[in-house]
């Protein structure tokens, strides 16, 4: 750091925001790390179920404990840290950006060589969900619910009905089921489950919640508080089907319809975005299309799992703090129609390495597929899958030569 000048900035405290600023720190950048809230950690800090570290530490962890080993990690550092801060503006500057942030002590002017965003993702509500009615307390979003639950100690309802199938939204039920809710069902617009196979067992079979496919719910009813909604079944196009309204008497209605990165800063830098993903496009590197910013995490895309987050944020750290002002030579990624996306978007032909992480989802599940990734027709990794699931994000690892010709044709294949 030199003044008020750091080599990286990194806006986000949670697994991928400090994934990064380890990484970043490793390579002798000097970095500042903000973050909104009053402690690191992110959404991990009200996650008390054992579900991460599988793949990245080879054991289960609850999430405050997975969260712990970077936060100590990183205290071993040089790392700023700004907690309860937010960024308000950001401008390119002469080799960098220029940051205003406010916190306790008012507002600062800040500089970076290169900017990561970490923000993560915000849920989609009742409103996005198109639920009708008024806005009655009781009505909420599963990490909402959590953080009464996990962080609060509080039950904050006692009869409920779940919207969804998410993964947090599973948790989320067996919680209240647990602490002595009586969860009355989980009903899902589509015919499959949102969340892992492994989730619906472990919180939804077992505590026996029944979970209900194909029915949404319509209509919320209570005016200081719910005391009913309305259920409906819908096609597979999740249209209504008139006729299949009941009424439900619930106190809670948790809604767990997905999630959606949260990237209004990188909106402010004119980012090109990948309407699909509903993220910025970027290279292998997490560089957005804009040189200098990079982003990872669940701001990027939406991951099932917390190791890939912190991978993602590894990646981008190391690559912020290498940055040098150099044009790159992209490729984009080209995808077979079964493809619906593909993370990252493009290649930088020159930063090509043996273990380039390639992330993607299928629009349909499919069963016995094989995938493979072409360069000019020539194959640089192919694998079989007995079944990949239309709601599961696949984390692939593909070889690559130093370097490819800037009009080489790369595509992601399933056959």
């Amino acid at each position: 750091m030199v003044g008020n000048r750091f080599g990286v900035a990194i806006i986000g405290g949670g697994p991928a925001g400090l994934a990064a600023a380890l990484s970043a720190s490793e390579e002798g950048a000097s970095v500042l790390l903000i973050d909104s809230a009053a402690r690191l950690g992110g959404i991990l800090k009200q996650c008390v179920q054992d579900d991460f570290g599988i793949v990245r530490y080879e054991k289960q962890l609850t999430g405050p404990e997975y969260a712990f080993k970077d936060i100590e990690a990183l205290e071993q550092t040089n790392t700023i840290v700004m907690l309860q801060t937010t960024v308000t503006k950001i401008v390119s500057v002469t080799n960098g950006y220029q940051m205003t942030i406010i916190n306790s002590h008012g507002v600062l002017v800040v500089e970076a060589g290169t900017i990561i965003i970490a923000t993560g993702c915000k849920e989609r509500t009742a409103r996005d969900a198109n639920i009708q009615g008024s806005k009655p307390s009781g009505v909420m979003t599963a990490g909402t619910a959590q953080y009464y639950i996990n962080i609060m100690g509080q039950l904050p309802m006692s009869r409920v009905i779940m919207l969804g199938s998410c993964d947090i939204g599973m948790t989320v039920a067996y919680r209240l089921s647990i602490e002595g809710a009586k969860v009355l069902g989980a009903y899902e617009p589509g015919s499959v489950p949102r969340g892992s196979l492994r989730n619906v067992s472990k919180y939804l079979y077992d505590p026996d919640i029944p979970i209900h496919f194909n029915h949404t719910v319509t209509r919320t009813f209570g005016t200081a508080r719910l005391h009913s909604v309305e259920l409906a079944r819908v096609d597979k196009v999740q249209k209504l089907i008139k006729g299949t309204e009941n009424m439900v008497n619930c106190d809670g209605l948790i809604v767990s319809a997905g999630l959606i990165p949260e990237n209004s800063l990188v909106r402010t830098l004119n980012v090109p975005m990948d309407a699909l993903t509903n993220g910025p496009k970027c290279d292998q590197n997490y560089m957005t299309l804009v040189d200098g910013i990079f982003c990872c995490g669940n701001a990027l895309h939406i991951y099932d799992m917390v190791d890939y987050i912190s991978l993602s944020g590894e990646l981008a750290g190391k690559a912020a703090a290498r940055y040098s002002h150099r044009e790159r030579r992209l490729i984009e990624i080209s995808k077979s129609k079964e493809v619906l996306t593909v993370v990252p978007q493009y290649l930088d032909a020159d930063t090509l390495h043996s273990d380039t992480i390639i992330n993607f989802r299928i629009n349909n599940t499919r069963e016995n597929v094989k995938v493979r990734l072409l360069v000019d027709g020539s194959e640089k990794f192919s694998e079989t899958y007995d079944i990949i699931r239309s709601t599961e994000v696949k984390c692939i690892s593909v070889d690559f030569p130093g370097s490819i010709a800037p009009d080489s044709i790369v595509e992601l294949r399933l056959e």
